[in-house]
């Protein structure tokens, strides 16, 4: 059989653009995708990273392509930047691709993110490309779940494009089962279009840098004199929660359920940084916290190994790699119930599950986590399998190539 040719649709791609989520999901994806046999062609904005262009084409065929149409006064991936770039890019994108689907050159069209909108809406008015398959994968959703109305208004022009390009779509992917619901609520598509995928992360990158020594080397680094360590990694932006999660540890210091050598290390920055630092020396726990800012990939592997139990405090989430890189390093988890995070952490199994956006809920959670200190290890355990059964790049990638051939073999029939 000809191998199955996949025209993969983006914006931006690791080592090309960054290491956030996306990024990671789409370069562990095609990569993945391509380990099984699949001709990937991922066409992503222009880099001028030859060496991370070079590693990449060694796997798939990359096309470049124009993305910043702004003045070099206007940050391009600020959010009037995005509003300026996204369509027109999108448009561009989806000319292209179009123009091979109709020379026959792909048997599968996926896009990630606002990528949907540029080719589904060309698209409506191609029937001599509706036999080729269009998944489209919409992630997080963040500009319908933003409480700051400013943020609110501004994420309006998205929306709309995010609603468009997904309806368009043949197939709609949830990245986690609880989240299914979210997509014909927030992006009014029919449920028979949604079809689960899950995000996940890849084992054996997250494994690969570890050494006792290392982990000895960051545990001294951060916590060399505390009993307990409990670490947090994401940006520090208001929506992960963190402001909560200081008052809920402020709270069990007052109730002594805390050992008296604790440390709290957030790993990452952000804007929220400057706001969280003068609320901890409010709360007169300064001496108990430390911002680690952004460390690298080695480190904060080591860094979750060398960890007591991992929080992760989100007012609203995706799926959250970072709850499944500390599983996968048998980290017991205290987690609130937002995104696809239900899908991952279970009560009493491998960690605390609570309810978003509370201090009172976090603090329960922790005075729970505390108490279950001769089960972490069995946590840690179950989380671990969690992982290796269901959220392996090795494993999701079969699911998504069995989601294609599915798709194929239905719209052939038709």
């Amino acid at each position: 059989m000809k191998p199955l040719r996949v025209a993969m649709l983006a914006r931006a791609v690791w080592p090309l653009h960054g290491y956030g989520g996306i990024e990671r999901h789409i370069y562990h994806l095609t990569t993945h995708l391509a380990k099984r046999g699949v001709e990937v062609t991922l066409f992503v904005q222009h880099s001028d990273d030859a060496a991370g262009l070079a590693m990449l084409r060694e796997q798939m065929h990359v096309e470049l392509l124009r993305y910043d149409y702004t003045s070099p006064y206007l940050r391009p991936n600020s959010i009037l930047g995005r509003q300026l770039n996204y369509p027109r890019y999108t448009l561009v994108q989806a000319e292209e691709v179009i123009r091979r689907v109709q020379r026959g050159a792909f048997d599968v069209v996926h896009s990630q993110g606002l990528c949907a909108f540029g080719y589904g809406w060309q698209r409506r008015h191609q029937p001599d490309i509706a036999h080729v398959p269009f998944f489209a994968n919409p992630h997080g959703l963040e500009e319908y779940r933003t409480p700051d109305w400013r943020k609110w208004l501004a994420y309006a022009p998205f929306r709309w494009m995010y609603t468009k390009g997904h309806q368009l779509a043949d197939y709609v992917i949830a990245t986690d089962a609880c989240t299914a619901p979210d997509l014909p609520k927030y992006l009014d598509v029919h449920p028979a279009q949604v079809v689960v995928i899950p995000s996940a992360i890849d084992i054996e990158e997250n494994l690969a840098p570890i050494r006792a020594e290392r982990v000895h080397q960051m545990r001294q680094r951060f916590a060399p004199d505390d009993e307990l360590l409990i670490l947090s990694v994401s940006r520090l932006e208001r929506n992960k929660g963190y402001h909560l999660f200081a008052e809920a540890l402020q709270r069990a210091v007052a109730h002594h359920i805390l050992p008296e050598r604790w440390r709290w290390v957030l790993v990452g920055d952000g804007k929220e940084r400057r706001a969280l630092d003068a609320q901890i020396q409010r709360l007169g726990i300064a001496s108990h916290v430390t911002f680690a800012g952004r460390l690298s990939d080695e480190e904060l592997q080591n860094v979750y190994a060398a960890a007591d139990f991992f929080v992760h405090p989100t007012l609203y989430e995706g799926s959250s790699l970072v709850t499944l890189e500390a599983m996968i390093h048998q980290r017991p988890v205290l987690a609130t119930a937002a995104g696809g995070i239900p899908d991952k952490v279970f009560n009493n199994v491998n960690g605390i599950l609570v309810a978003p956006g509370s201090v009172t809920t976090l603090f329960d959670g922790l005075t729970q986590i505390l108490a279950a200190r001769p089960h972490w290890s069995r946590w840690g355990e179950a989380g671990a399998a969690i992982v290796r059964n269901q959220f392996d790049w090795s494993v999701v990638a079969r699911q998504t190539h069995d989601a294609y051939c599915n798709a194929i073999h239905a719209h052939t029939r038709r």
